[in-house]
């Protein structure tokens, strides 16, 4: 293979699958109309620099109607959302928790298997709880396809979903983020418009 064609191969794989758009979840978690939904994690979920109104959860609960609490913070690492996690599982009592988690964690070169680690505590945690639990996995730096921690987090433990797409959708397409880090506006539509397919019933 040539040295130029070695280069490019990484770029069209991440524009191929720009085009093909994120595609359809990998499951459903149907929840009842007066269930409660719980996202937390990091500013993917903030909405950072977004008006409250225009963040992900909120776009969720005006077109589904269910009940989403945002106690996502700007900034947080794996190792600080499982810190809130159980004084927010006290206090909400979630049927599904969703989570952002992990970004922080490689923006400050952590160890990935710790971040694993500590992703698999929160999957427990929640389904030891009665709640089900879907992250929405972050694509591997300079790549365009999730990276595999994720799905090696929360292999073994029911009721423990992760969406392998959207998020590297989002940053694959310019025009979906604020800056290299943050989606915009239209990128919080896309990622609620995934959770709500997650939220169909089959």
């Amino acid at each position: 293979m040539s040295p130029l064609l070695r280069l490019s191969l990484p770029l069209v794989l991440l524009l191929v699958a720009c085009a093909k758009g994120p595609g359809k979840p990998e499951g459903h978690i149907p929840l009842p109309p007066d269930a409660v939904v719980l996202a937390i994690g990091d500013s993917i979920t903030t909405g950072h620099r977004l008006p409250g109104d225009q963040a992900w959860p909120a776009i969720v609960a005006r077109e589904t109607g269910l009940n989403v609490f945002n106690r996502a913070r700007n900034g947080a690492t794996s190792d600080e959302v499982l810190a809130m996690l159980e004084s927010q599982l006290d206090e909400f009592e979630p049927a599904l928790v969703i989570a952002t988690v992990g970004g922080n964690d490689f923006l400050r070169r952590q160890s990935l298997s710790q971040t694993e680690a500590k992703v698999r505590e929160i999957a427990q945690t929640v389904v030891g709880r009665g709640a089900r639990f879907l992250v929405l996995g972050l694509a591997e730096p300079q790549r365009s396809e999730v990276h595999p921690l994720y799905a090696a987090a929360i292999a073994g433990v029911p009721g423990a979903f992760v969406d392998r797409t959207v998020l590297p959708y989002v940053y694959g397409k310019r025009r979906l983020r604020a800056d290299p880090i943050h989606p915009n506006a239209e990128g919080h539509q896309v990622i609620a418009e995934r959770v709500i397919q997650w939220l169909e019933r089959d």
